[in-house]
């Protein structure tokens, strides 16, 4: 048997867990404000719509003696949700290899962790674009498959939406917009915790308004990134994915349209389970192969592929989003 080149000792899943804790690489923008309060992994390939679907209003007293409130939703089919894994590969050089070998243990690990890190930029940037796809309650994104391309479909539900009737001519109609808006989270018991996030064009007008503002009912002023009306911080938002298919670009939130977020509201992201038996065989158990990254290599001879791999799922909270489309 000829000489074989192994890496396996710097891809376990505790180098790789502490690659990513060292790692310069960072979730961005929705993945991070409304997503990285709750992340964690779930030891199964999918995952049951029941754990989604809750009540987080008020709710009536009971009698003394009598029967609870049912808050784990109003559906009683069991439906599960199968995420579709992120499956990315790249390239070694063996002669690389082999001189990062001679220098030794510390050089060839310091060539893993860059390519882990580009792995996880990847990865972070598909949860993106994920999170963005998810602010209408839904996911439709493309995934690859033999021939050419599908689409990845869930739908968790309805989002709200206040659109407004006529162009805000002065602050305090833009305002009395953010209040109906708010007003609609309300409505199922969210509401307390709330950002928007603006198109270009609906961000251009608040800005306008508030420089001609000269009143002091209404609180404005610059902070955080954006601009505060009232109890209210409104965001520009320019974040973009491209669609992997069509090569488009997708925009968070278009031009004309803003959209209001719960922050505190349960918006989670979580790792599922590889559908890898090499995962496995490293793991030893089922529920253990729930990682964000799982790394393994391939020796073929004249080069070493990489193979990473991941499996998130977004969970949006459709009620504590708000939609609103601005003339502008």
């Amino acid at each position: 048997m000829g000489f074989q080149i192994d890496l396996s000792k710097f891809l376990t899943p505790a180098k790789v867990k502490d690659y990513i804790k060292r790692s310069p690489v960072n979730p961005r923008t929705f993945t991070k404000e409304l997503y990285s309060k709750d992340v964690d992994t779930h030891p199964s390939p999918v995952y049951s719509m029941a754990e989604i679907q809750e009540v987080t209003g008020n709710v009536p007293l009971v009698v003394r003696g009598g029967e609870p409130v049912n808050v784990a939703g109003d559906k009683l089919a069991f439906s599960l949700i199968e995420p579709q894994p992120i499956d990315i590969t790249d390239t070694l050089s063996a002669v690389d290899i082999m001189n990062m070998m001679a220098l030794g243990d510390v050089a060839v690990e310091k060539l893993i962790q860059e390519k882990v890190n580009k792995f996880r930029r990847i990865i972070l940037n598909t949860v993106e674009a994920l999170a963005i796809d998810s602010l209408d309650g839904k996911i439709n994104y493309k995934m690859k498959v033999q021939g050419g391309y599908d689409t990845f479909e869930v739908n968790f539900g309805e989002t709200k939406r206040k659109d407004a009737s006529a162009k805000p001519e002065k602050l305090s109609e833009f305002y009395k917009l953010l209040t109906a808006m708010k007003l609609e989270l309300q409505k199922d018991g969210y509401g307390n915790n709330v950002v928007t996030y603006a198109g270009v064009d609906v961000y251009g007008l608040l800005l306008d308004l508030s420089n001609n503002y000269t009143g002091k009912a209404i609180r404005v002023e610059m902070a955080n990134g954006g601009i505060m009306v009232g109890d209210v911080l409104v965001k520009p938002v320019n974040s973009v994915y491209t669609d992997p298919q069509t090569k488009a670009v997708v925009k968070a939130v278009p031009d004309d349209q803003m959209v209001m977020v719960d922050r505190d509201a349960p918006f989670r992201l979580r790792y599922l389970a590889i559908d890898d038996l090499r995962a496995l065989k490293q793991a030893r158990t089922a529920s253990a192969m729930a990682i964000p990254l799982f790394v393994s290599y391939n020796d073929k001879g004249k080069n070493i592929e990489l193979e990473a791999q991941s499996k998130p799922l977004i969970i949006p909270v459709p009620q504590a989003i708000c939609w609103s489309k601005v003339i502008v």
